[in-house]
């Protein structure tokens, strides 16, 4: 039996126009997300070349772009911290089987990142991914544009979260994950091989190189860190988490940046990190505009603002992009 409305002329029309615009739609749709995709792949940064070192033990550190990675390897399996950037997952798994073929395990992030986390959407799918349970709710709910480096790259959102402590058991070597409190992020851990006496901090320490003169020998102390209130950041309790770390039973870093690093260098960071943060405070709640505090954290301590775009995050600027936040924090 024929529908009645398929027999009208008037209706039939309006049912093929409807189709044509059904059609145009998904038409429209479809080039619109293969253009976004040509323009992601045509402007996706390369990776850049990595390199791995022993540091002790089965304990190695991958560097070169982006954040350190750790790689622990045990006789049931590797435990990575960190996985870079997205561009980098290939080339961290060709670094691990260059010192071993024990599969992967586990990968704990840090921080959300995506120079430290950046790779675990890529990761998922082959061993299990642990971060913080601030970190990962960050992830879910950002307040601003996250991929600083790699806009468009998709989020790994971890399966395992936890609060305070965790810890990871693999062939007889304990590998703990900590979280001290807010600094770099509200979500920022530090893991901690006990049996090496070894932290990998992320990026609530950064190792810096040894001083060769010029510029940096003339300035105050200071640190050049970025404190992301976006993400749950705090200059003033940074301090106050590093002293969580300190009481660690540690001698060897594996800094977020940087060489490997110290106990010792550590504390030193801590001692700058206040020394500055009190000097910017007590500028700040002496009246001065933002502009004189801006011209101090050039001048003294190498951060930039001249040049710098409001929005959206960009790299050598995120220091400046946050300095309102900055200075509503150190008034208290």
């Amino acid at each position: 039996m024929k529908s009645p409305i398929l027999d009208n002329p008037f209706a039939q029309r309006i049912v093929c126009r409807m189709n044509r615009m059904i059609l145009f739609v998904g038409f429209v749709t479809l080039l619109l997300f293969q253009t976004a995709w040509v323009v992601y792949t045509q402007t996706a940064k390369p990776p850049g070349p990595l390199r791995i070192e022993k540091v002790k033990g089965d304990l190695y550190m991958i560097s070169g772009e982006g954040g350190n990675v750790a790689v622990d390897v045990t006789d049931d399996g590797v435990v990575l911290v960190d996985d870079m950037f997205d561009r980098n997952h290939a080339d961290i798994l060709a670094r691990v089987k260059s010192v071993t073929d024990k599969p992967l395990k586990y990968v704990i992030n840090t921080h959300q990142h995506d120079d430290h986390a950046g790779g675990a959407f890529k990761m998922l799918p082959i061993v299990e991914v642990i971060a913080h349970k601030n970190a990962r709710a960050n992830l879910a709910d950002i307040k601003q544009p996250y991929y600083e480096d790699t806009p468009g790259t998709p989020i790994g959102l971890p399966r395992v979260t936890f609060s305070d402590e965790l810890s990871v058991n693999l062939a007889g070597k304990e590998i703990r994950a900590k979280y001290f409190g807010r600094g770099h992020t509200n979500g920022d851990v530090v893991i901690y091989f006990p049996d090496l006496q070894v932290i990998h901090t992320g990026d609530l320490f950064l190792g810096r190189a040894a001083d060769r003169g010029g510029a940096a020998q003339t300035r105050p102390p200071g640190v050049n860190i970025y404190v992301d209130y976006a993400q749950g950041g705090s200059f003033l309790e940074w301090t106050k988490t590093l002293d969580g770390i300190l009481q660690l039973d540690f001698d060897t870093v594996i800094p977020g940046h940087g060489p490997v690093s110290t106990k010792a260098d550590v504390a030193k960071f801590r001692m700058d990190l206040e020394t500055m943060r009190n000097r910017l405070a007590g500028m700040v709640k002496e009246g001065k505009s933002k502009a004189e505090v801006l011209a101090v954290l050039e001048t003294d301590y190498g951060w930039r603002s001249t040049g710098c775009p409001l929005t959206p995050p960009t790299a050598g600027c995120l220091q400046f992009q946050q300095s309102d936040a900055m200075m509503a924090e150190l008034r208290k």
